[in-house]
């Protein structure tokens, strides 16, 4: 049987040249703990640097910025906790990752002023009137949508408005090839896996001048602001990946975007079926569909047993079996969100694979659907 993996959102695989060069690395044995004053602290501590200046380069900023984590949740939670003042009103996108709306869910409870900021039925941000002083989380791109929000807009009309703006950008840096500067923003996290790096590094980016509160005590590591041995190894594999994305595009969104009509085609024909709709600036590689009167788990155990590896959203929240709040904050009705399913593809997802998985896809909801039907009802 063949596997085909329709999980891109959730990780990619590691590039060939990165997993060589990794591997390569790792096999040295050289110590590499850049904190130690020696000689193979001093050469870790080059290698930091270097790879530092890769991912500053690639996304155009001062080295001194960036500051390493574990990834996208880190960063995002770093951004959370220490980037404004307590007491500043906190505003962030209703369809946001959980790694941005669980802070700030607690720190509303704890009193502090803000709230959620509405999206339309296409998951865009609504119009809103920006509050002087406050700190703005948004989300570039959805993960489980794909959905892309006009950044370099929302960064002018919020510091128009005197305030500062976080960018979530697991899904969108390595993916699109806008840089910092770009999009305007004062801070973004950014993370390796979902562009074919090594999981469990990321790095949080804060422009200079802005106050830095620190989340984690224990150590200078990372000025501060993220103490603790650094994962050396990850780093330099993600060093490496962005000079790879600065020298040619990681993703082709041409086959992309190919691929995604392919499947499209066969999922219109099917029956009572919406599809999140995108526009030509979203993220190509993504799309998510609800069946009317499918239960979600179901359909995606059988979508496993057929070899097609998908999920119901967020790789992060996908076992809470709690409906999707980026499609209720979208307006989604819960019987579409009940069987709402996320096919994100990538460079192996060609356009003959797509035709075939949206054919696969077509028999099983028919099968699902005539079995139910011929069920005898519950008492």
């Amino acid at each position: 049987m063949q596997s085909i993996y329709l999980d891109f959102n959730a990780t990619t695989p590691i590039h060939d040249e990165v997993a060589r060069q990794m591997s390569g690395w790792l096999h040295a044995g050289e110590p590499s703990n850049p904190s130690s004053l020696h000689r193979h602290g001093r050469e870790a501590r080059r290698d930091l640097e270097e790879a530092r200046q890769r991912l500053a380069s690639f996304l155009g900023v001062v080295p001194s910025e960036l500051h390493f984590t574990s990834g996208g949740t880190e960063s995002n939670n770093l951004a959370m906790f220490g980037l404004a003042p307590t007491d500043a009103p906190l505003h962030v996108g209703a369809t946001e990752h959980p790694s941005i709306l669980e802070p700030a869910k607690q720190q509303w409870l704890q009193g502090r002023p803000g709230g959620l900021l509405e999206v339309d039925s296409f998951g865009r941000i609504r119009d809103f009137e920006v509050v002087e002083g406050a700190f703005y989380s948004i989300q570039w791109v959805n993960n489980e949508t794909g959905i892309t929000q006009d950044i370099p807009d929302l960064a002018r009309r919020i510091h128009a408005g005197g305030g500062l703006l976080h960018i979530d950008g697991a899904q969108g840096f390595f993916r699109f090839g806008e840089t910092l500067p770009e999009l305007g923003a004062d801070s973004a996290s950014i993370t390796a896996h979902k562009s074919f790096g090594p999981i469990g590094v990321g790095a949080l980016w804060v422009r200079n001048g802005l106050l830095v509160e620190p989340v984690h005590h224990g150590g200078p590591q990372e000025k501060k602001i993220r103490p603790g041995t650094e994962n050396l190894l990850s780093i330099r594999g993600l060093g490496l990946l962005a000079d790879m994305a600065q020298q040619s595009p990681l993703w082709d969104l041409g086959q992309l975007r190919e691929s995604r009509a392919a499947l499209i085609s066969h999922l219109e024909s099917i029956p009572d079926t919406r599809i999140v709709e995108h526009q030509s600036h979203d993220w190509p590689g993504c799309i998510h569909i609800g069946f009317l009167g499918i239960h979600a788990e179901t359909l995606l155990v059988r979508l496993d047993m057929a070899g097609i590896s998908a999920s119901s959203g967020s790789a992060c929240s996908s076992g809470a079996r709690e409906p999707s709040h980026v499609l209720e904050a979208m307006g989604f009705d819960i019987d579409w969100i009940r069987g709402s399913v996320r096919l994100s593809m990538g460079p192996t997802s060609s356009v003959d694979l797509m035709t075939g998985v949206g054919v696969q896809l077509a028999r099983i909801v028919a099968e699902l659907r005539q079995r139910d039907l011929q069920s005898p009802p519950t008492a």
